[in-house]
Parts: C-alpha cells; sequence; structure tokens
C-alpha cells in the first residue's frame, strides 16, 4: 500500500521500482491518495499500479479493494 504524495520517495516511483525488479514484479500494489484526477489515475495505471483508492474512502472500500487485487495475485 502506497500514496501518491511520501517522502524520500513518491509512490508512483515506488510502484515504478516495484515493477522493475523481477522479485517484487509481480507484488500486488494499491495506492491510497488524495489525487482524484484522471491522468494521474491513468499514469498509476500505466506504472502497474493494481487498484487505486480516493480519500476519503470507507473501510467497506479499503476491503473490496484488497479483496480484489489479493484474489487476483493468488490466482
Amino acid at each position: 500500500i502506497t500514496d501518491w504524495n511520501m517522502p524520500g520517495m513518491p509512490g508512483l516511483d515506488l510502484i515504478k521500482a516495484v515493477r522493475a525488479d523481477a522479485r517484487l514484479a509481480k507484488l500486488p500494489v494499491l495506492m491510497l491518495t488524495a489525487e482524484a484526477k484522471r491522468d494521474q489515475i491513468v499514469e498509476a495505471a500505466q506504472a502497474g499500479v493494481n487498484g487505486y483508492v480516493i480519500k476519503p474512502f470507507t473501510a467497506e472500500t479499503l476491503k473490496e479493494k484488497l479483496d480484489k487485487i489479493l484474489g487476483a495475485a493468488g490466482k
């Protein structure tokens, strides 16, 4: 789980680094963020994010997204 805006390394850069590492490439990544601009969502998807949740969100929304990406990772 990452955020778009993080100290040290932005979430988008983290996703790109994870996808570039053969040992981590299949690791499910969920982005939780206040960034709701369409171009940012598209950029995250192109970088390989498995799910994107815009803040604020409910516990149910988070659970649904986690179930979805973790279920897909197990297949």
